[in-house]
Order: structure tokens, then C-alpha cells, then sequence
């Protein structure tokens, strides 16, 4: 090719890379500090009809991605589910999508679209001993960045603080550009000194980072290039919740990993408390995790050890959540749970503390849902109040089933089409 023609190219190249800035600059959830100096690129040389034309041509261009989604499991878990769900509906919009995921896929509980490629790592539990954690650390990354280079996507999308510092430490500088997604309130969940550093670091290579509430995004912005807001989404209730049968039932339901950070220690606390009065009422904590034989030791010291179930995951979980009378989230902090969405979708009446990420984004206080301070003295006060006023509480419940409105899958879907469309015009992949 002569000078000329190098050039020619070159300019090429530049004005798809601008138009990409712009793109993600103008991309709806999309803000930062990054964003706001995309957003002042000047469009000199070139007619508005010009640009649309390009634009309509990229778009034509993109309208099917291919998408290399990265998780540590489907096991369980509110941001497995999320997960599951966007992965199946961006493969039934059209994408080619693929999702890896470190385990051996043997314990999913959560069901991906068929047209979803799952690529199980097979990867081994955690090593003892600095040496071995050192080696397993780096057969992890090779692994990754084997699976994405057989995938070869236009991009890559990771979900989960861990597991998105594996995936940019295995990613290539030459590679699909990468988009992580925090789950949980990253100014809360710590991973330590070291992972706390080296996620500040990492961050900043790569290519957005989606946060779940705004709250999270101010936390996450002054180390990364570009931050999206993108709340987590529920389904239409697939069943119906008799409230009628379900006042009668007096039972308190939770649901969550079995882990400190979740808050079922406290639970248990404000349940005794509250219904001293009437042994009638009953806890359920719907999940598994480290804590499990620690809540039962609790609940017996309690003396509510008989009014207490741990039946461990179940999925579909709203059969038996929709028969709750009412449903309680007792977390130390949340990213934006899908547990809450779910029990509010149901028309359960929803009962929340009131952390600084999630739940105050979803509440309406007094409206929708209650909020109570992050303490048992709070959680214990807000039972008091709903197991006692029935008509306060189901009205909570039935206003609580907009929820669906405001957080539907649709929307959700849309803005990560929008995010990862930007992202891939912005870096060029060659397609």
C-alpha cells in the first residue's frame, strides 16, 4: 500500500475511534470522569448527515456482538442470577454470546438459554501455602486468557470483584477490551490490603466499570476510565402470592448466602425480640454458606432453635417465597439485592435495613417497602411494627409490585447492549 493510501486508512481508523469515544461518552447509563472528556470531542470537519450515516452503518455493524461473559459460578446467588438471565436474553436478542465460568458447572442452580456456550474451567479449589496460591493464581489467568482467545469476542464482560481482577490480569493489551461489573458495594466488601490495591490499579485497565447504584459509582470513579450505573433487574412474578393463606402462616422469610456480611446473626436477635410475645411466628432463611452450623448454635441459645428453618437454596424460589407474610433483608451492606426485588415482585411485604448502597435506591419508605436502621434494635422495631399492623403491611406489599416497572429486564438489557456497543466502537476490535 503506498503513503497515501496508509493514510487514508489511518484517517479511517480515527474516525471510527472518535465516533466510539463519542458513543460511549453519549451511552445513557454511562458517566465519569473519562466520559465527561470524551464528551468534548468537536465534530470539525464533518455534516451531521455524515456523521449519521456512519453512525447508522457502525450500528448495522454491531447489531449482532460477539460476547465472552466471565463469572466465578452459577451457584447460587443473587449476581449468578443476574448473570443467567443476561447472558440468555443478550444470546436470544442475537449476540453471540459464550460464558466462562471457573468451576466445573457441576452445582449450577441457576438455567442459561441453550444458545449460550458455557465453557466450564474445571479450575481447583483455593491452594494453601503462598507458593501454591502464587501458581494457582497464574494457571487461573492462563486458563482465562486461553478460553478467551479461542472465543475471540469483541468484547468481554465479568461480573464480581474477584473474578474481574482475574479476568484484566489475564487480559492482553492486544486484546477484546474488558467491562467489569461490581455486585456489591465496593466501598464496603474489603478483599484485603493487597486485592484492595491491586483492584484500584486494575480498574483502570479497563474499559468501563458498572456500578449498581450511584452511590457505588462515586466510590468506584476515581480509578476507573468510564463508570455505568445499571441496577439489576426482576422478573414478572411467576405466580401469584394468596395473602390470605400467607397472613395466616406467620412466618418471616430471608434470603441470602449463610456469610457475616449478610446479617442473619442480628436477624435471629431482632426475631426473638419481637416475637417473644407470640411463639406463633417462624423464621426461614433460604440459602448456604460457611455460617450455617453458627445460626443454628445461635438459634438455640436464643430458644427459637424450633422456630427457625435452613432448607438451603431452593430454586424456583418463588413458590415458597410468595407464601412468606412478610420477607426480611438484615445485610451489614448490598450491592442492589435481587433477593428484595423478588419478594417485593411477589407482593411479600418487604422489610429492609437501610444501607448505604441498594436497598434506600429500591425502598420507598413507608410506601413500597420499610426501612429500619442497620442495627437489631432497628430490625427489631421495624418487625414490631409490621407483624402487628396488618393492613400497614399489606399495603406495603401489594404498592411493592411495581417494582417490576421500574426495574424490568428490558431496560436493563437495553443499557448493556448500549454500554457494550460504545465499549467496542471505542476500542476498533477488528471485527
Amino acid at each position: 500500500m503506498d503513503r497515501a493510501g496508509r493514510r487514508h486508512v489511518g484517517r479511517g481508523r480515527r474516525r471510527r475511534t472518535e465516533r466510539g469515544r463519542r458513543d460511549l461518552a453519549a451511552a445513557g447509563p454511562t458517566t465519569g470522569n473519562h466520559s465527561r472528556d470524551l464528551a468534548g470531542t468537536t465534530r470539525t470537519s464533518r455534516s451531521l448527515d455524515m456523521l449519521a450515516e456512519e453512525k447508522a452503518a457502525d450500528d448495522e455493524n454491531l447489531a449482532s456482538l460477539s460476547i465472552a461473559c466471565c463469572i466465578h459460578s452459577l451457584n447460587g446467588g443473587g449476581a449468578e442470577r443476574v448473570m443467567a438471565g443476561l447472558t440468555s436474553r443478550l444470546a436470544e436478542g442475537g449476540h453471540r454470546v459464550s460464558l466462562i465460568t471457573f468451576d466445573d458447572g457441576a452445582s449450577d442452580r441457576h438455567v442459561i438459554a441453550p444458545s449460550v456456550q458455557h465453557v466450564p474451567l474445571a479450575l481447583s479449589a483455593d491452594a494453601r501455602g503462598l507458593l501454591a496460591k502464587f501458581r494457582q493464581v497464574r494457571a487461573r489467568h492462563r486458563a482465562i486468557a486461553d478460553a478467551v482467545g479461542r472465543l475471540r469476542p469483541d468484547v468481554v464482560l465479568s461480573f464480581c470483584d474477584r473474578t474481574n481482577l482475574d479476568v484484566l490480569m489475564a487480559s492482553e493489551p492486544s486484546g477484546p477490551p474488558v467491562v467489569v461489573c461490581e455486585r456489591s458495594d465496593p466501598a464496603r466488601q474489603s478483599l484485603g490490603p493487597f486485592w484492595n490495591a491491586t483492584r484500584r490499579h486494575q480498574y483502570r485497565q479497563a474499559a468501563a466499570v458498572v456500578a449498581l447504584t450511584e452511590t457505588s459509582a462515586r466510590y468506584l470513579r476515581p480509578f476507573s476510565k468510564a463508570v455505568a450505573v445499571i441496577p439489576s433487574a426482576v422478573d414478572a412474578p411467576p405466580v401469584t402470592s394468596d395473602r390470605e393463606q400467607a397472613c395466616a402462616r406467620k412466618q418471616i422469610a430471608g434470603v441470602g448466602r449463610l456469610e457475616p456480611e449478610k446479617g442473619f446473626d442480628r436477624l435471629l436477635v431482632a426475631f426473638a425480640q419481637a416475637t417473644s410475645e407470640d411463639p406463633s411466628w417462624r423464621l426461614v432463611i433460604y440459602g448456604e454458606g460457611t455460617q450455617r452450623d453458627a445460626l443454628l448454635a445461635q438459634a438455640k441459645s436464643l430458644g427459637i432453635h424450633d422456630r427457625l428453618e435452613l432448607p438451603g437454596w431452593v430454586r424456583p424460589l418463588a413458590e415458597p417465597l410468595s407464601q412468606a407474610t412478610l420477607f426480611c433483608l438484615p445485610s451489614r451492606y448490598e450491592g442492589f439485592p435481587s433477593a428484595l426485588l423478588e419478594a417485593m415482585s411477589l407482593g411479600v411485604p418487604s422489610l429492609s435495613v437501610d444501607c448505604e448502597s441498594g436497598p434506600r435506591v429500591i425502598i420507598d419508605h413507608g410506601r413500597d417497602g420499610w426501612l429500619v436502621k442497620s442495627s437489631v434494635e432497628g430490625l427489631r422495631g421495624g418487625i414490631e411494627t409490621l407483624i402487628t399492623d396488618v393492613h400497614r403491611r399489606e399495603a406495603l406489599g401489594r404498592a411493592g409490585t411495581r417494582i417490576v416497572d421500574q426495574f424490568g429486564w428490558d431496560t436493563m438489557v437495553d443499557c448493556y447492549e448500549q454500554l457494550l456497543r460504545a465499549v467496542v466502537r471505542e476500542h476498533a476490535v477488528p471485527r
